[in-house]
């Protein structure tokens, strides 16, 4: 298992900037899902760690170990892909054996390998079915198993559940619950869906337009927003805004349009907290 933190990350393609000096401390064994809306720079974060994309700048390490120069094959995470990317002439049980047969390990070691992991994910019965034989679900889950076969530092997800219908996103988060407490291991989760991000994380890193706005536990980003986009952005129902302006006298007040609301009744810590809310 691994702790990674990544620090002052930038990419830019051309004169876009996807990720601007982004810095993310994952503690050993954590579950941290990246939030964000589309386009925000939740995948290019990812594929910067898994090494697939070169930062223009920042570091990522692995356990203290700078892993910028470092082959993806070389990194030892495992990436969980939105499409899933099956082998469709290989079977459930070739498709999970994969990064075993590629270390060339010992059949009889592969065949236990595999079976423990399809054990796990309660697909033991469809190991020689294709890809084109088992429902989203199940493509999923082989996807998870090959992932797990590899007993990585860490794992590398994007959006997995996508394109899953409602009910199995539901069941699959309660399995990826269940596969990250049994493993115990570091995972690293990106994710536009809300809902997908509260129910799975023990933290969670809001991003927006490449800029990181706010890292917390879910009941902290929910209920304690640190700006505007945050406060807005998480919540089933979200939040009205209303423009004002902060008055502040005697007993503080925002005036409106239509108004004006004194403050006596809300519990803030000062009026300059306030403002600074708002912004």
């Amino acid at each position: 298992m691994a702790r990674l933190q990544i620090t002052g990350l930038t990419k830019s393609f051309g004169n876009v900037v996807a990720v601007r000096d982004l810095s993310i401390d994952i503690a050993d064994r954590e579950f941290l899902v990246l939030l964000g809306p589309s386009g925000a720079g939740k995948t290019t974060t990812l594929r910067c760690v898994a090494g697939v994309e070169r930062p223009n700048a920042g570091s990522i390490c692995f356990d203290d170990q700078d892993v910028g120069h470092v082959s993806p094959a070389a990194r030892d995470v495992a990436f969980v892909f939105q499409t899933y990317a099956l082998y469709p002439r290989k079977t459930a049980f070739e498709n999970i054996a994969f990064p075993l047969i590629a270390r060339q390990l010992a059949p009889a070691e592969i065949d236990r390998t595999v079976r423990e992991v399809a054990q796990k994910l309660h697909i033991e019965h469809l190991l020689e079915r294709r890809p084109a034989q088992l429902s989203g679900g199940e493509q999923q889950r082989v996807a998870l198993g090959r992932a797990m076969v590899r007993r990585p530092r860490a794992f590398l997800m994007d959006e997995p559940l996508t394109n899953l219908d409602f009910k199995l996103r539901v069941e699959m988060r309660s399995e990826l619950k269940r596969i990250h407490s049994e493993l115990n291991t570091t995972l690293f989760y990106v994710t536009n869906d809300q809902t997908e991000a509260m129910s799975l994380a023990d933290r969670i890193a809001v991003l927006n337009a490449g800029v990181l706005q706010q890292v917390g536990t879910p009941e902290e980003v929910y209920d304690h927003p640190l700006n505007r986009f945050v406060a807005g952005f998480i919540g089933n129902i979200r939040m009205n805004f209303l423009q004002c302006v902060l008055r502040n006298d005697d007993l503080p007040a925002l005036n409106g349009r239509n108004g004006a609301w004194q403050l006596h009744d809300i519990r803030i810590v000062s009026a300059s907290a306030l403002s600074r809310a708002l912004k």
